[in-house]
């Protein structure tokens, strides 16, 4: 999870989802089976351009930049809607997401998850890097309460399964033969990875 500064709610959102909210809400007690949906006033193309354009490219979890390209991109509920429904379109509980990791999340909530815009933030403050499997690890510099913390954002996540630890791995080996000249961080997938790699 690589920190990122959240844009202002847009202007047509601050207006729309708490009404957004209350039809949603309605729809559920008029049908329980009811399907959530992003309604037109939501405008899900430009939310999501907005919310991709908030964090250049990247997922607000595991930091894989090209989505759109790899991976589908979508929007995560970090509180999920099913749990809390009146967050459902708040823009501050919307995040720009890859689908593998929303598939692992799922529904699923702890209140120790880890998020990337939190202004306390800083990854160095929860977790440490293996550089030779290329896992993401809870810190032991941290105190225990800090490493459950790191440990649940993994879990639910999923930021070790192997392909992760493999596609990180080969994104350094990218960075170290990157044109120092012309490509920047933010050119690349997982940058809380590279960005204190000294090569």
């Amino acid at each position: 999870m690589y920190k990122f500064i959240r844009s202002e709610c847009p202007e047509y959102l601050a207006l729309c989802w708490e009404s957004l909210t209350a039809q949603h809400r309605q729809a559920k007690e008029n049908n329980p089976k009811h399907k959530f949906d992003w309604y037109a006033g939501f405008k899900y193309g430009t939310t999501l351009d907005i919310l991709f354009t908030m964090n250049v490219g990247h997922c607000a979890f595991c930091d894989g930049g090209g989505i759109g390209e790899q991976s589908r991109k979508t929007i995560e509920h970090f509180k999920p809607k099913s749990l809390f429904p009146d967050l459902a379109y708040k823009w501050e509980n919307l995040y720009p997401c890859c689908d593998q990791c929303q598939s692992q999340k799922r529904e699923r909530f702890d209140p120790d998850l880890l998020i990337a815009d939190d202004i306390a933030y800083q990854f160095d403050g929860y977790f440490m890097l293996d550089y030779r499997t290329g896992a993401i690890e809870p810190s032991a510099a941290v105190d225990s309460n800090h490493q459950r913390r790191a440990q649940v954002t993994i879990e639910h996540y999923g930021l070790n399964l192997p392909e992760r630890k493999r596609g990180r791995l080969r994104e350094l080996q990218h960075y170290q033969r990157r044109d120092k000249d012309v490509s920047q961080l933010d050119d690349f997938s997982y940058r809380y990875f590279l960005q204190d790699y000294t090569d």
